[in-house]
């Protein structure tokens, strides 16, 4: 009589771990925002076109938003429709003198995104192009970072 018993106790126990996982994988989305930087080294940055995707299905892009130099305060240009897809195309430029522009690393816009508390966010990004004031392309590099503050589910 107590092998059934210490059966089903397995059973209980196998039944609470599975749906212990399952919530875990499962758990409400949250909104988390990553960085966009573009470092341009020592020259001015005044235009960049990059892609930014994320892996399929790990998250859903809900917004865009400008960088934090005033040169790109305003949201980036991009295609609402292609960013439903987990990827996006950013583009900006500035007309403002050489002197109110950035160089160096600096954050030109935020990507929000809708995704598991806790899994990894899994993107990569691609710098198209990047333009000093004469319109000549320069040495840039593009990266990503996701924002470490908390945010409301």
């Amino acid at each position: 009589m107590r092998f059934p018993l210490f059966v089903l106790l397995l059973m209980g126990i196998a039944a609470a771990c599975s749906a212990a996982e399952e919530s875990a994988t499962n758990a409400a989305p949250v909104f988390r925002a990553v960085d966009v930087y573009v470092d341009s080294q020592d020259k001015p940055l005044a235009a960049y076109q990059l892609e930014v995707r994320a892996a399929p299905g790990s998250v859903k892009i809900v917004g865009i938003e400008g960088g934090e130099h005033q040169a790109f305060t305003n949201p980036p240009a991009y295609d609402p429709k292609a960013m439903q897809k987990d990827r996006v195309i950013l583009a900006a430029f500035s007309t403002n003198a050489v002197h109110d522009l950035p160089t160096g690393k600096t954050r030109v816009a935020t990507i929000h995104v809708q995704a598991a508390a806790n899994a990894p966010l899994d993107f990569s990004i691609r710098l198209e192009v990047a333009a000093d004031p004469e319109g000549t392309v320069i040495r840039a590099k593009a990266t990503l970072q996701e924002r470490k503050a908390p945010y409301v589910e």
